[in-house]
């Protein structure tokens, strides 16, 4: 006659209705580290005439999303481009600064030609650490080495 018996059946269960909770809580950790590292690498790769661009870089988490927004309304302009155009010194900037002219000390107009990808090269220059990310907190929620 063969027996069998299995010790920690109770243990294991455990473990196994625990992984998925565990699981999200170390993958939504990274997932932050890993947006505030975009964020941060973004902050450095704006346009600094005013600092507003840098400033308005801001994560904020909604649930179970983190969400990375640019609030300044020239943000989109600068990451995906515009056509040339001319901008007159006294047009208000929408913020604290006053008229464009006092933001960049100007008189007149001013051409606006240049646009400055800060987003796309963050996020970029952060993907490839992603995985890696993914499988720290995998090993983590496991119990595995850090």
């Amino acid at each position: 006659m063969i027996q069998i018996q299995l010790q920690g059946v109770r243990k294991v269960r455990r473990f196994i209705e625990g992984l998925p909770k565990n699981m999200e809580k170390e993958i939504d950790k990274e997932n932050g580290k890993f947006i505030k590292d975009v964020q941060k690498s973004a902050k450095l790769r704006a346009p600094r005439m005013t600092g507003e661009l840098a400033n308005s870089i801001v994560v904020t988490k909604n649930g179970k999303s983190w969400i990375l927004e640019v609030k300044s309304p020239y943000g989109k302009y600068q990451e995906e481009g515009f056509r040339p155009h001319w901008v007159h010194a006294l047009l208000p900037t929408r913020n604290k600064l006053g008229t464009i002219g006092e933001a960049f000390n100007i008189a007149g107009f001013a051409k606006v030609s240049k646009h400055t990808p800060f987003i796309k090269p963050a996020l970029e220059h952060n993907l490839s650490k992603l995985a890696q990310r993914m499988g720290r907190a995998t090993r983590k929620a496991i119990g595995g080495s850090k």
